[in-house]
């Protein structure tokens, strides 16, 4: 069983940019917009004042340099990747059908692309 969660110690330092772009380039979709009449309504239980949210600093110059480096990768590779970082909601089956590769190929595609970008972003593990 191929197991995609693994991280191999020297893809350590690039998984971790890898996140970080992956963050930069979601886009979180607004599940309803608001209605007007809500707008300016403010909360009785004052929930943000208690709970504040957690801010995650994210580097933009870097980030826009990784997803350069995912651009230029050769286009089986760059979905592979985008997949497993951007998209990990998408099932294994549709992304194996699309690229026409078994599962173990997949992991090894995903693999080749973290070594690609570590040479290409001189990352350093």
């Amino acid at each position: 069983m191929t197991d995609f969660s693994h991280i191999p110690a020297q893809h350590e330092a690039i998984d971790q940019r890898l996140t970080e772009w992956a963050r930069w380039v979601k886009v979180t979709p607004r599940m309803m917009p608001q209605q007007p009449m809500f707008r300016f309504a403010k909360s009785n239980a004052r929930q943000w004042e208690i709970d504040p949210p957690i801010h995650i600093e994210i580097n933009t110059l870097a980030a826009h340099e990784v997803e350069k480096a995912v651009a230029s990768l050769p286009e089986k590779h760059r979905t592979a990747t985008r997949w497993f970082y951007v998209f990990p909601y998408v099932q294994v089956h549709i992304v194996r059908r699309e690229l026409g590769l078994p599962t173990p190929a997949l992991c090894q595609m995903i693999e080749d692309s973290r070594d690609m970008l570590k040479n290409v972003l001189r990352v350093n593990s």
